[in-house]
């Protein structure tokens, strides 16, 4: 595990370069994960590195009063594309995800989760875009995957893989650009992760035909159309590590960037 600096800024400037589409011009707070999925409250967001270093915190996390969030995104990526079509999806998913939780009855191996994978697979990708001011450039992809988002007509690019899984923790994790070395096959991959409860993503950039995780994917869906509703599996028996891929083990190893963070509720201390 490897850190290349120090937590950026969250908020930008309010004239600057969308993340998402590259057009210069006024731009909006996104958070991430949206407000449709998780109530914003006062968080603490540190480092990721802090929270795998088992050292305790070094010094106090940036105190946010409104969740995690990103003056990155121009009016219409923000508010016309991810608030109006792709987040309501993905607010449907995580919310028919929390309901199972919920549930007092015996849950299966396998659920079964009505969910439409192109509008969530662009809120998860969105919002992670979002992460980072002045984070336009995306490396080979970044007009690709630009035109992918802003055009429903077009299928997910094909070296790109979406992985889900529950994550039934508090806190949220998010981050872009790590790399991920998975030791026994010796790939390496660009990963994007974005956690909160109920669930988690993953966004993996694999050259190989063959995936790297067993995950579930939604990029298995890639090709579909817009308005393509499935049946997505979701395993409630075998559940990732709660800090897995961002711990390194004796079969990974992962480098993270400036803004690789995690946040968790913030408390006040009381009053004496």
């Amino acid at each position: 595990m490897r850190n290349t600096g120090r937590l950026l800024h969250t908020i930008g400037k309010k004239q600057g370069q969308c993340n998402i589409c590259g057009e210069t011009g006024p731009l909006t707070e996104d958070h991430s994960p949206p407000k449709s999925c998780i109530k914003p409250r006062a968080v603490q967001i540190r480092h990721i590195v802090e929270l795998l270093s088992g050292q305790g915190v070094v010094e106090k996390g940036r105190i946010s009063q409104n969740g995690v969030k990103f003056r990155t995104l121009c009016h219409r990526c923000n508010n016309n594309l991810l608030g109006l079509c792709y987040d309501p999806p993905l607010a449907s998913f995580t919310k028919q995800v929390s309901q199972l939780l919920s549930s007092y009855a015996a849950l299966p191996g396998i659920a079964r989760i009505q969910g439409n994978p192109q509008r969530i697979m662009r809120a998860v990708f969105g919002h992670l875009a979002a992460q980072g001011v002045d984070r336009y450039l995306k490396g080979p992809e970044t007009e690709l995957l630009r035109d992918w988002f802003l055009n429903e007509s077009l299928p997910l690019p094909e070296n790109i893989r979406i992985y889900y899984w529950l994550f039934p923790h508090h806190g949220s994790t998010i981050f872009r650009d790590a790399a991920y070395l998975d030791i026994p096959s010796g790939r390496v991959a660009v990963i994007w992760l974005l956690k909160f409860f109920p669930i988690s993503f993953l966004m993996s950039w694999e050259e190989s035909p063959q995936p790297l995780f067993n995950l579930p994917r939604l990029s298995d869906w890639g090709n579909e159309v817009l308005t393509k509703d499935v049946e997505l599996p979701l395993s409630l028996a075998e559940i990732p590590h709660r800090y897995w891929p961002e711990a390194p083990s004796e079969t990974s190893v992962i480098t993270f960037g400036q803004e690789a963070m995690f946040a968790v509720p913030h408390i006040k201390p009381s009053s004496q």
